[in-house]
This record gives C-alpha cells, sequence and structure tokens, in this order.
C-alpha cells in the first residue's frame, strides 16, 4: 500500500507540474488548439495518480457516497487523456484536410467508449468493499463489470498503440533536436503501457472464458508499467519546452565559463593597449557577476575580438625565437598540434608584453597569429580560450 501511495505521489507531482508548466503557455496563447490539447492530455493523465492512491482513493468514496467509484474516475480520466493524445499527434502530423476527419473518428471513439465504461459500471455490483488495488481482478468476472474493465482495457491498448506508432514516425520527420527526443520519449512511454494494456486485455479476455493465470501480473506489474508509461509521457511531451530553456542554460553557463577564462589574458592587453575596448563600462568589475548580465554573451564576443585587436598591435613585439622555443617544449612533451599551438601563442603573447613593458624597441617580424577557426566566432572564442588557459599556466609557472 506505501508502495502505490508513495510511486503515485511522486508520479501526481510529475505530471501536475508538467500541466503548469504548459498551462502558462496557455494562458499567453488561449486560442492555440494544440495546447489545449496537451494541457488537457497532461491533467487527465496526472488525475488517476491523484485518484488512484489508495489514501486518497477511499476518501473520494466516502464523500461521494459510492463504493469505488473512483475507480471510474481514474479511468475515465485515462480514457480522455489517450483521446487527446492522439488528436494532438493527428494535429502535428496529418495534412490540414486529414485533421477535422481524424479528430471527430478520435471523439466519437472516445466519447463512445466512456458512454459505455459509465453505464456498464452502473449496471454493475461493486458495493462490496473498497478495491482501490484489486480492482481488476476482483471484479473480473462480475457482470458488467468484465465488460466494463475490457472496454477500457481495449481504449488503452489501441491508444498505447497508436502513440507508439505515431510518435516514432513523426519523431524521424522533425527537424528540432528536441521534439525529436520528446516525441521518442513519448514512443518509449507508450511501449510500456502497452505492458500494462497487454496483459488486462489479455487477463479480462481469459476470464469471460475462466479463471485467468494472469491475475499477480494484472495487479502488480501491469500499474508499474502504467506509472513508468505516465512518467516518461509527462517528461516526452514538455521536452521540446524545458529542453530548450536547459540548451539556453548550458550555453548560458559556457559563455560565462569562455568569460572568466578569457578575463585574465583580455586584462593584460587591454591594459596594455586600452583603446580596443570599445564599451568599457559595460564590463563588471567583478568577473564573477558576469553571469547576471545581460550582456554577457556581447561581452564575450568582443573579449576575443579586442584579445585579436590586442594580438596584432603586439605583432612588433613577437620573438620568433620565443615561438621556437614554446614550440620545441610542446613537441618535447608529447603534446597535440593544436595544444602546442596554443602555447606558441601564449608564449609569445606573454614575452611581447614584457618586451613592451621593459621599453624594448627592437621589433620582429611576425605572421598573423594562428587562427584555426577560420573567422568562426564561436570557433574564436574556443581556440581564445585554450591560448588563455595555456597564458595562465605560464604565469604560474
Amino acid at each position: 500500500m506505501l508502495l502505490f501511495n508513495l510511486v503515485y505521489g511522486v508520479l501526481a507531482v510529475i505530471s501536475w507540474s508538467a500541466f503548469f508548466y504548459k498551462l502558462r503557455d496557455l494562458l499567453r496563447d488561449r486560442g492555440n488548439r494544440e495546447l489545449q490539447l496537451l494541457c488537457l492530455a497532461i491533467a487527465t493523465f496526472a488525475t488517476p495518480f491523484v485518484v488512484a492512491a489508495p489514501w486518497l482513493y477511499v476518501r473520494i468514496d466516502s464523500a461521494l457516497g459510492i463504493t469505488n467509484i473512483a475507480t471510474l474516475i481514474t479511468y475515465t480520466s485515462v480514457a480522455i487523456c489517450l483521446a487527446s493524445f492522439l488528436a494532438l499527434l493527428v494535429s502535428w502530423s496529418s495534412a490540414q484536410d486529414r485533421v477535422k476527419l481524424w479528430h471527430r473518428t478520435l471523439i466519437a471513439y472516445g466519447v463512445t467508449s466512456v458512454a459505455l465504461m459509465i453505464t456498464l459500471f452502473s449496471l454493475g455490483n461493486v458495493g462490496d468493499g473498497e478495491h482501490h488495488v484489486d480492482f481488476d481482478v476482483h471484479y473480473a468476472e462480475t457482470p458488467y463489470i468484465t465488460e466494463f474493465l475490457l472496454v477500457y482495457a481495449v481504449l488503452f491498448l489501441v491508444g498505447m498503440t497508436g502513440l507508439a506508432w505515431m510518435c516514432w514516425r513523426y519523431a524521424k520527420a522533425v527537424d528540432r533536436p528536441w521534439l525529436r527526443r520528446g516525441l521518442r520519449t513519448v514512443a518509449v512511454g507508450a511501449g510500456f503501457g502497452l505492458g500494462y494494456a497487454i496483459p488486462k486485455v489479455v487477463s479480462l479476455t481469459w476470464d469471460i472464458l475462466g479463471t485467468s493465470p494472469l491475475h499477480f501480473v494484472s495487479v502488480n506489474v501491469a500499474p508499474m508499467c502504467a506509472s513508468v508509461s505516465a512518467w516518461l509521457f509527462a517528461v516526452g511531451f514538455t521536452m521540446p519546452a524545458w529542453g530548450v530553456g536547459l540548451d539556453n542554460t548550458r550555453e548560458r553557463l559556457h559563455q560565462y565559463r569562455a568569460y572568466r577564462t578569457l578575463h585574465p589574458l583580455w586584462a593584460d592587453l587591454t591594459q596594455a593597449f586600452p583603446d580596443v575596448v570599445l564599451f568599457p563600462d559595460l564590463y563588471p568589475q567583478n568577473a564573477s557577476k558576469a553571469l547576471r548580465s545581460e550582456d554577457l554573451p556581447f561581452l564575450v564576443d568582443r573579449q576575443v575580438i579586442e584579445i585579436r585587436d590586442g594580438q596584432l598591435a603586439l605583432r612588433p613585439y613577437f620573438d620568433p625565437a620565443v615561438a621556437q622555443s614554446a614550440r620545441e617544449q610542446g613537441a618535447t612533451q608529447g603534446l597535440p598540434d593544436d595544444q602546442v599551438e596554443a602555447m606558441v601563442e601564449a608564449a609569445q603573447i606573454r614575452a611581447a608584453l614584457n618586451a613592451m613593458a621593459a621599453g624594448v624597441h627592437e621589433h620582429h617580424a611576425a605572421d598573423v597569429p594562428h587562427d584555426p577557426a577560420a573567422g568562426d566566432m564561436g570557433g574564436e572564442r574556443e581556440w581564445l580560450m585554450r591560448v588563455a588557459d595555456a597564458f595562465a599556466t605560464g604565469a604560474r609557472s
């Protein structure tokens, strides 16, 4: 009992969190039919994990005065959920002239199934006690309830099969990475859903002919498969939204790491050549405050440009002998070519800054700084981070 309360409670929190996450988007775009369907689908598969939790199940029955009515609420919610999910996928994957036909078909099947379930439940006798965990097995051979359970299980089987097929197929056609991952996650969730539906359909059909040997699977394994399925649905259907936010957060943290890594090299070069700094007032005095700056991506790009400008201004002070010595040292250590070039560039900058500070007037001819990024700003940033690491390592040694 405790296990079901715990598992259902966790899934309820996850599912309702997903609902309120998407509800925020719906409130901004109230007329969006697909968001309406998605919110309805998430809400109706979140509801069973609240209603079916044993501690609340008995309280709902007591409040409404109908024994086991919570089972009807749970199964009706799941039926609406499946129809909503399928209708949503039809909207995503079908041509507009086919959407209305499929929507009407799905709605007709869903409404008919729910009406049958309510009618059969009302005709059956389930008033001999609370059966929040073993309802399906206890009433498997009860007139009308057997048919009630079979209608629900077949609907669940059809829904999971449709979701698995449509999500996996549609995932191959989309070009948004997080949408593709989300659809595949839902398809896997539907696979677990089949682990619930197939044993239920087989067991109920068997009970019509005799006594099914699958009651243990129906009571213990099938609900756990449904729980895993619901968790994967919550993750998969919201993944396109929070996945983009995750990418943005990851990129911002990478920008911050780039800012912190480049800052010492940038500070030394701009101290020598302050004129290369275009917007000096934008840079925070403390580098740790850059993470909160709305201008962080712009600041990192400016760091890259200003470091390159400083390098070009230092070119007359670059000594080929310094480059040769650093290259030989890197080769002796057996370092990869790119790391050796980063060491060479850092050593040239350090030596040139020292020569300039010492007032050395003997100028040397120098090549253009190593540029493996070929002008790509992202590549420039990554390369100069390696140079900055080598520059900081040299300063400590």
